[in-house]
């Protein structure tokens, strides 16, 4: 992966049938993404009315073009326009292959707004106002609180913890809701009046208004302790995909670099081979030069001694 990269588009809604036919139709699309994306390592959100779709991606670039490039040529979408795309430094769908949100009239009234106000011309949609929607739309058709979404991330210890969810210590927790609800009943102003009523006519049971609002009240606490824990645990697995995204782009890089060191050393590899080759011809010739020479010599040598002879024999 060279990058991790993000793509914002919105599309008019092609298909035209029953309520149910549409339902029908956004469940493919949603299977198909879901599935697809899973093997292309591709993480988004869409939202879907019955006049368009929104959909982020977000993912390895070659992944997010490629299942870009698919969605172009569904006969389902048209006028498919990109609001935002580039890269990004981590997700903000990370434990998603595909999210379906805007089903609830919230969804579908906020995303009505925001066509209204690019006056429904998808080319004018705010690309920001999009993801945001559609990133806050997943968090809050989850339930996890506000006060859940804004807080701080986990530190990188806890994220590299090898622990997890402790479950055990998550049960401790809510059954200790039990005595701490039943106190906060008790000393409410409504306790107070029937604790004065106790003293004045004698002993008294609580009602079953003053168990219900107890039972609630506890049943509020520990959904509130398990979505904080589900908000824990949501964080801990978007760190540990940011980390793993940054060390496959690390790694990218990494073999990119190792692939252009092999190219070099293969280029200055061939030369040294040319400049060998190049070496041993010239050595040849030199050598080939000097055996030349040297018999060149000897025959002068034996022309000279010749002549010698010839002037002896004529003294």
């Amino acid at each position: 992966m060279s990058e991790l990269y993000r793509l914002v588009y919105a599309s008019k809604n092609l298909f035209h049938g029953s309520e149910a036919e549409l339902t029908a139709v956004v469940g493919q699309i949603l299977a198909a993404s879901q599935r697809n994306n899973a093997r292309a390592d591709v993480t988004g959100a869409l939202m879907f009315n019955a006049g368009a779709f929104a959909q982020v991606l977000e993912g390895p670039r070659q992944g997010v073009e490629e299942t870009f490039e698919r969605i172009q040529c569904d006969g389902r979408h048209g006028d498919v326009t990109v609001l935002q795309c580039g890269p990004t430094e981590s997700r903000n769908f990370a434990n998603w292959s595909m999210a379906y949100v805007g089903a609830s009239a919230g969804g579908q009234a906020r995303f009505s707004r925001l066509a209204a106000e690019s006056g429904f011309d998808l080319s004018r949609l705010d690309g920001d106002a999009v993801f945001a929607m559609l990133h806050e739309l997943v968090l809050e058709e989850e339930g996890v609180p506000r006060s859940l979404v804004a807080a701080p991330p986990i530190e990188p210890a806890e994220v590299h913890s090898p622990a997890g969810l402790d479950v055990e210590q998550l049960k401790a927790e809510i059954a200790q809701l039990r005595p701490a609800t039943a106190a906060t009943l008790m000393s409410s102003p409504a306790s107070d009046k029937r604790t004065h009523e106790i003293e004045s006519d004698g002993p008294r049971s609580l009602t079953t208004g003053d168990v219900k609002r107890a039972s609630k009240g506890t049943t509020d606490a520990a959904l509130y302790v398990l979505k904080a824990a589900l908000a824990s645990e949501r964080q801990r697995t978007s760190d540990l995909r940011t980390e793993i995204d940054a060390l496959q782009v690390a790694l990218a890089s990494s073999e990119d670099q190792l692939d252009a060191m092999r190219v070099e050393r293969d280029r200055w590899a061939g030369r040294a081979q040319l400049l060998a080759t190049a070496m041993a011809q010239e050595a040849g010739d030199i050598q080939m030069t000097s055996q030349r020479v040297g018999l060149f010599e000897v025959r002068l040598n034996g022309q000279a001694s010749s002549a010698d002879a010839a002037d002896v024999f004529a003294a």
